[in-house]
């Protein structure tokens, strides 16, 4: 025992060193507060994250849907008003606030008597004012009763006059200011030009009914195929017409 007397002192030292150290260690660094807080700070920091993430998730999901809603809007935008026909939107929402010679449709009396495509005056009033719009607007009555006098086709007649003034879209200027819808020239005259001024735009338009009337019509030439050869000598005016034809047919 004696001789080995230190080895044991120095080892005791080193065990009650050891368990000092491991006492100091467990208070120091594993106390039980300690670790709850380190705990509660972990559980803090997941949840927190989790909040943030599911805050961005929600703003992502709100981004997405709002562009979404932006692109099926422009889209159904776009499909139900063509480029074709944007033109004509702007024209007739641009047309609601203006006045025109016929804003006040003309009054007539109907006898109910069959004068085309089996309508009545009135009736054939109505369809044609579905293709007059701007300036030509209620001018319908104009051109069924010339074909209650004449026999002339209305939808040749329309189809032609819109033809010559652009009013599908925008009426020229001839048209608004001379009421001269075809062009004509004669006297008195428009602004000291040659093209004639009509007082009233149902003067303007029988004018230009006269001239198709009995330059064309009574010659045979009743469509535009017959007509184009002498009027315009064009197939791309054959082609203009009697699609607007079909137009104003079909409403």
């Amino acid at each position: 025992m004696g001789k080995y007397k230190k080895e044991i002192i120095v080892l005791s030292i080193i065990a009650v060193l050891s368990i000092l150290s491991f006492a100091y260690i467990r208070n120091t660094f594993y106390s039980s507060e300690k670790l709850n807080k380190s705990a509660k700070m972990i559980v803090s920091e997941l949840k927190n994250e989790k909040e943030v993430n599911y805050n961005n998730e929600i703003r992502y999901k709100e981004a997405v849907t709002a562009k979404i809603q932006e692109t099926t809007t422009t889209k159904m935008i776009t499909t139900s008003i063509s480029s074709n026909h944007l033109e004509e939107v702007v024209e007739s929402i641009n047309n609601d606030n203006q006045e025109y010679p016929y804003s006040i449709a003309p009054t007539f009396e109907d006898d109910g008597s069959i004068i085309y495509d089996g309508m009545t005056i009135t009736e054939l009033t109505d369809k044609l004012n579905k293709s007059l719009n701007g300036y030509l607007t209620n001018t319908g009555y104009f051109f069924a009763e010339y074909t209650k006098k004449t026999g002339l086709d209305p939808y040749l007649s329309v189809a032609i006059v819109l033809l010559e003034t652009g009013c599908k879209w925008t009426c020229s200027n001839l048209t608004v200011t001379c009421n001269n819808i075809g062009g004509l020239k004669g006297g008195p005259t428009c602004d000291g030009k040659s093209y004639k001024k009509f007082n009233t735009l149902g003067e303007g338009i029988d004018g230009f009914l006269d001239i198709i009337y009995n330059r064309y019509y009574l010659n045979g030439m009743k469509t535009a195929e017959e007509m184009s050869s002498t009027y315009a000598a064009s197939s791309e005016w054959t082609n203009k017409v009697n699609t607007y034809i079909n137009e104003i047919k079909a409403k």
